[in-house]
């Protein structure tokens, strides 16, 4: 039997995709086939979802000699269930968060459900307190849950900015971590995860609701092809920048958040504030 000794934990929209196809790439690390199997979230969620024990072992037949096996789920930073979850299963698992400016990371959640034909809403209304996309954008509480569970040197915390600026160097320390070699061919040509806009809500919802009872259907070996997301990229076309005054209201909605969660990584997020 073998389970994963490292998970990225999130935040959703912060580069867990990317981080998770880098490190694919690395002949030391063993990655999931499925990127988000959730296995350890509390709430029900998507049809790729991992529910489990022997699903979620089965992820990980595949590795063999490997010294960091790992898996991406994005849900476990927000799931107020899973550190206490993993910790139960995996006491000496590392874990790596990526965090991202909060309005950034609200207003491309909110427009990757928007293009995923589930969001109907205006962005003002959608990204208003109270609403999925500020609640999981605020970092503080959900750090602390996982501090509370497990030693700080078992953490990584990483900012999304610096992996977009250095994804070599952001992986490379991100290897350190992990103790495997930097010593690895790193193709970062192929970009992943990046934000669009539906040139058409309706059109959107209409594909997904096509595709997503389809791919329930399929085995789980044909669920992650990518030819929905390439299919998908007919639909889809590059976003309207936030407008400024919602911008303005959400640095200010989100700087009480932005200032607890700087104390306590000992990061300066002073970029986040302007």
């Amino acid at each position: 039997m073998s389970l994963p000794n490292f998970l990225i934990i999130g935040a959703a929209k912060a580069g867990t995709t990317s981080l998770y196809r880098y490190l694919r790439q690395h002949p030391d690390v063993y990655m999931s086939p499925v990127k988000e199997p959730a296995y350890y979230a509390s709430a029900s969620g998507g049809a790729d979802w991992i529910r489990t024990r022997p699903d979620y072992e089965r992820l990980f037949d595949g590795a063999t000699t490997q010294r960091a096996r790992g898996e991406a789920s994005p849900q476990y930073l927000n799931d107020e269930a899973a550190p206490e979850r993993i910790a139960a299963d995996l006491p000496g698992v590392r874990l790596i968060v990526s965090l991202r400016n909060p309005v950034d990371r609200a207003y491309s959640s909110y427009l990757g459900r928007l293009a995923g034909g589930t969001e109907r809403r205006g962005v003002e209304d959608a990204l208003r307190r109270g609403t999925y996309y500020f609640e999981s954008s605020l970092y503080d509480a959900p750090l602390r849950r996982y501090l509370a569970r497990f030693d700080r040197t078992r953490i990584k915390v990483l900012l999304f900015d610096e992996l977009v600026a250095d994804v070599r160097g952001t992986v490379h320390q991100v290897c350190d971590f992990l103790g495997v070699t930097r010593d690895f061919t790193l193709d970062t040509s192929e970009k992943h995860g990046s934000a669009a806009a539906p040139r058409s809500p309706v059109m959107s919802a209409l594909f997904w609701n096509l595709v997503h009872p389809v791919r329930r259907r399929l085995p789980e070996r044909l669920r992650n092809t990518g030819l929905a997301g390439r299919a998908q990229h007919l639909l889809v076309r590059p976003p309207d920048p936030l407008p400024a005054d919602i911008r303005r209201q959400l640095q200010a909605d989100f700087r009480d958040d932005i200032l607890k969660t700087e104390a306590l990584i000992g990061r300066s997020l002073a970029a986040w504030l302007t």
